[in-house]
């Protein structure tokens, strides 16, 4: 009698290994995306202080200048 159990499976497949060429094009990716982030990061940074400074010109432009910088107050 033949059963499900008793059939012969093949062994689950796996990929080859990676080659030298594999592994150093893996590596040169990995600094590349290192290097990309701190690009990115950089960005961002001054992206979030040029709107901040960009908001607060705009800020004090709409207000006046002579309510941001009162008159003597740099003097005690």
């Amino acid at each position: 009698m033949f059963s499900f159990e008793s059939e012969p499976r093949a062994a689950v497949p796996r990929p080859p290994e990676p080659t030298r060429g594999i592994l150093r094009q893996r590596a040169e990716f990995q600094v590349y995306r290192a290097e990309r982030e701190r690009m990115e990061r950089r960005s961002a940074v001054r992206g979030l202080i040029l709107l901040a400074v960009v908001a607060l010109v705009g800020n004090i432009t709409r207000a006046g200048l002579d309510l941001v910088f009162v008159h003597g107050w740099w003097r005690p």
